[in-house]
């Protein structure tokens, strides 16, 4: 299993914290929402939806349709959502954990139903991270790849979140101290003050605050 948006590993915040509670992944998507809600706009990798009709695939794979096949260079698609929109498998969705030139997708877990020519598909990614810059093209050897990383201070963020949010309890986030509305913007929602009384700024951790100060974008806040 993997969060939403696979900032951090349950691993890593029990390395960056002094974690006295367990650490879930369900706890890191509300963490890795919050944060992606405070950093505003954000030049992400993959700001796109690519849509098709699957060549086939396995257990834990997709091709893509032929079109799209020997098109994107080695884990272009890693760190995107596939998502199974209709056909065989409809309604599954996976996280990306590489990809060919040729068009194959692996994905983290395995399918529940495994995809087939008869699967049609979504490829976006989620979350703001990782962004262009964060992303380098190496084409020093063979086969060309993609290297993708999330940056060290986002990572720390989501981890300090956390254990902000298990520390201050859930009670805090229900209360009047951070009144909330939800919002949705395509894939992904997150929630944000209600007219202009509250906002992400109520629910983010202070140290949270200190490892984004050089990554949030102030002027493209929502």
């Amino acid at each position: 299993m993997a969060s939403n948006r696979n900032y951090v590993s349950t691993t890593e915040v029990d390395t960056y914290t002094d974690n006295a509670f367990v650490c879930t992944d369900e706890m890191i998507n509300k963490a890795e929402e919050i944060i992606d809600g405070y950093v505003g706009y954000q030049e992400k990798f993959y700001d796109y939806e690519l849509f098709g009709q699957a060549a086939g695939g396995s257990a834990n794979t997709i091709t893509l349709q032929l079109k799209e096949q020997n098109l994107h260079e080695q884990d272009f698609f890693k760190y995107c959502y596939v998502e199974i929109v209709s056909g065989v498998g409809a309604g599954q969705r996976r996280i990306v954990s590489s990809s060919t030139k040729a068009g194959v997708l692996t994905v983290q877990s395995n399918w529940t139903t495994a995809p087939t020519s008869e699967s049609y598909y979504k490829i976006y990614q989620l979350g703001k991270f990782p962004r262009i810059e964060d992303v380098s093209y190496f084409s020093d050897s063979t086969p060309y790849i993609y290297l993708k990383s999330i940056p060290e201070a986002v990572k720390r963020a989501v981890a300090a979140q956390v254990e902000y949010m298990q520390a201050m309890g859930a009670g805090f986030f229900k209360s009047n101290k951070s009144t909330l509305d939800s919002e949705s913007i395509g894939d992904y929602s997150y929630s944000r003050g209600s007219n202009g009384v509250s906002s992400v700024h109520t629910l983010i951790a202070p140290k949270a605050k200190e490892y984004l100060s050089g990554i949030r974008n102030r002027t493209g806040f929502m």
